[in-house]
């Protein structure tokens, strides 16, 4: 038996009874409420967790990188991938296409006519065809067409006869700027607002979407009571983090499955102050919502103590009300956004009640798969 206690730091670990719980519930809720879900993978880019996620009923996955879409092909689970952002270049295209040639159902995403053609002409240089969504902005003011002006777009890029029409999509990502839960519903309606006026304005043109789909996790608890939404695609879920405990109202801090295990490697008296340092820093946690919530990441064995400081190697933390903690000590932290954190290692540490059960790889971690590129 192997505890985490024992292991060198800084890790990523993650508590697995509480990973698997978050799973199994927003699964649930999805099938209660009559909803397709397509779990976001940019959270956690591995296939360890997209399989449970695949067992509790996801129907697909949206995928922020190709390496993405590549791990989860290459491991069997990528019978449906939908790709979140627009492919513009020949080069990734062709790791796109490789994927529709060994028979999975690939699904674009697109917001311009000159993707649009692109995508046609390249499919049809192969003899493919694939299917696309249109993007819907519905506040965000990043990918979108405006919702007016969705039917009149989706007419226009009809002459692409390699590419099939098959919904609209649109990603809330502002609610990340929200300060508070009621800001969050603000937005989830805002964006629903939206999605209904880029239906109609589909309709007049005799247009039945098959996909109707949003995504986030602070907005999932009010998306899956739309009527209007057949697919979500959240992806923080599965780890949670204090930002979608504290602003956002999606969980509680006892659900955050992710935390950095660090080690306290000096505690020194500045000003009045007791002050101490960890050895992880912005490499591992992310600065989003430290004004909102006062710090950077919290102690979970001493909730009292603050990260307030980060170099890239080192965290500074402000232990003036917890006079119990000692150098040499390792603890959690729960970082802000654990998104971020993922990504900061290859390999995350999977244990229960602080007993090691299994090394999770990040499969998918950014540039994971680019030397396939060049053998």
């Amino acid at each position: 038996m192997l505890l985490i206690q024992e292991l060198p730091t800084p890790l990523v670990v993650v508590d697995l009874d509480k990973l698997e719980f978050n799973i199994k519930e927003v699964a649930k809720e999805a099938k209660k409420h009559n909803k397709q879900l397509f779990p976001m993978v940019k959270t956690h880019k591995s296939v360890y967790v997209a399989n449970l996620q695949k067992k509790a009923g996801a129907g697909g996955f949206l995928c922020g990188t190709i390496d993405e879409a590549e791990a989860l092909a290459e491991a069997g689970l990528g019978e449906t991938l939908m790709l979140a952002y627009p492919i513009v270049d020949k080069e990734n295209f062709s790791r796109v296409a490789r994927l529709i040639e060994d028979g999975l159902r690939v699904i674009f995403r697109i917001d311009s006519v000159d993707t649009a053609e692109f995508l046609d002409a390249e499919l049809k240089k192969r003899g493919l065809r694939a299917e696309f969504t249109i993007i819907v902005d519905t506040g965000g003011g990043r990918y979108g067409i405006e919702p007016e002006k969705v039917g009149n777009f989706a007419k226009r890029v009809e002459e692409y006869s390699n590419l099939e029409f098959v919904g609209i999509t649109t990603h809330p990502g502002h609610v990340y700027n929200a300060t508070n839960p009621k800001e969050v519903r603000a937005i989830a309606k805002q964006a629903t607002k939206g999605m209904k006026i880029a239906l109609s304005s589909l309709r007049q043109w005799n247009m039945n979407p098959e996909i109707v789909g949003t995504g986030s996790t602070p907005t999932f608890r009010f998306d899956i009571k739309e009527e209007i939404y057949t697919h979500l695609f959240p992806g923080n879920y599965v780890y949670y983090d204090r930002q979608q405990a504290l602003i956002f109202g999606s969980t509680n801090l006892e659900r955050c499955a992710l935390t950095i295990f660090v080690t306290v490697t000096s505690i020194a008296e500045r000003c009045g102050k007791r002050f101490g340092l960890i050895n992880a820093g912005s490499l591992y946690f992310d600065k989003r919502g430290h004004e909102i919530l006062g710090s950077l990441g919290q102690a979970v064995e001493y909730p009292r103590a603050t990260l307030i400081g980060l170099s890239q190697e080192v965290g500074k933390i402000d232990v003036t009300n917890e006079p119990d903690i000692k150098v040499g000590e390792k603890i959690n932290v729960i970082p802000n956004h654990s998104c971020f954190s993922n990504n900061a290692t290859s390999y995350i540490i999977g244990h229960r009640k602080g007993i090691v059960r299994r090394i999770i790889k990040v499969t998918a971690r950014s540039g994971s798969n680019m030397h396939g590129l060049f053998l």
